[in-house]
């Protein structure tokens, strides 16, 4: 069995940007060739690549295979590319990076130096949930990623874990301020909450917790944006949730505090630097890991791995 590697970058655009008329535009040619290329590659492989849905295209089995491995093409290329300028004296390229909102602070500190070292290696760096970290990840399309809580997953390299755990976040003339500490899951259940979505690690855990003390919490606000929550705390219409270091600044000025909570999966929160399992990184990537690893607070004390 062979089949042509230019047909399946046209089903790999395809099965990315969600159907074939999107994958024509981004490649500026007709529809119908694209659906003509992945016709042919359904016939050199001897089976149905797509499945069509009320929401489009999605890939079979057989086409997750054949997406798995034109990723790992694109990594490899990438790889050989960023070596061969090496060989040359060139320090050139691109790192991606993807992470969360209170990240970003240590986060920024951490590439500075890389850059002023390398300043010919651009670095992008994408702000996301929790799930679009990991995925972002998994399908390449992020090099590294810092993510705040996530299941075990043997498709993911964890290079370091910083155990983080999580405080309620209120301004100093909030009730909470004078609370007995720690406060409990159900005193935190009282006040007015400002807390991101399911997608984001800090929810997830706060789901856990709920479960395990009986006991929900019904936020005020609901957003995507760590700003939002931080800002909401500031003027103490609020109180978020979030682990230390996201709010490291406004607690060393004193604009906000950080309150214990009493509960375990709280406590046990853990930050993770990540990369996919098995993908040869370029050189650019890894030696920015490598100072993500050793220069971000947040890791200082944590083992390492890589």
């Amino acid at each position: 069995m062979e089949f042509n590697d230019q047909r399946v970058r046209y089903f790999f655009e395809a099965a990315r940007l969600g159907g074939v008329r999107a994958a024509a535009d981004r490649m500026d040619i007709a529809a119908s060739a694209v659906s003509r290329q992945i016709r042919q590659l359904e016939e050199e492989l001897g089976t149905v690549l797509f499945e069509r849905h009320r929401r489009g295209f999605q890939p079979t089995e057989a086409g997750h295979l054949l997406l798995d491995y034109h990723r790992k093409q694109l990594s490899e290329q990438e790889a050989v590319l960023t070596a061969l300028r090496e060989l040359k004296g060139i320090h050139r390229g691109h790192v991606a990076v993807v992470t969360g909102g209170g990240v970003i602070n240590d986060l920024i500190d951490a590439i500075h130096p890389f850059s002023q070292r390398y300043p010919q290696i651009t670095v992008g760096i994408d702000i996301q949930g929790t799930n679009d970290i990991v995925r972002a990840v998994l399908e390449d399309r992020a090099h590294v990623g810092v993510v705040f809580y996530t299941l075990p997953n043997p498709l993911l390299r964890v290079h370091r874990s910083s155990v983080q755990p999580l405080y309620a976040v209120a301004a100093p003339d909030h009730p909470l301020a004078c609370a007995p500490r720690p406060i409990s899951l159900a005193e935190l259940a009282r006040h007015k909450l400002a807390l991101p979505d399911v997608s984001f690690g800090v929810r997830q855990i706060l789901r856990d917790a709920e479960k395990a003390e009986q006991c929900q919490l019904e936020p005020a606000i609901v957003t995507n944006s760590f700003r939002v929550m931080v800002e909401y705390a500031l003027t103490g219409q609020a109180v978020t949730v979030q682990p230390r270091f996201s709010v490291r600044r406004e607690l060393e000025s004193g604009q906000l505090l950080a309150i214990p909570i009493e509960q375990r999966n709280l406590q046990q929160a853990e930050l993770h630097l990540i990369t996919h399992q098995g993908r040869r990184l370029s050189s650019a990537a890894s030696r920015l890991l490598e100072m993500l690893a050793g220069s971000m607070p947040a890791f200082r004390d944590a083992p390492l791995n890589l």
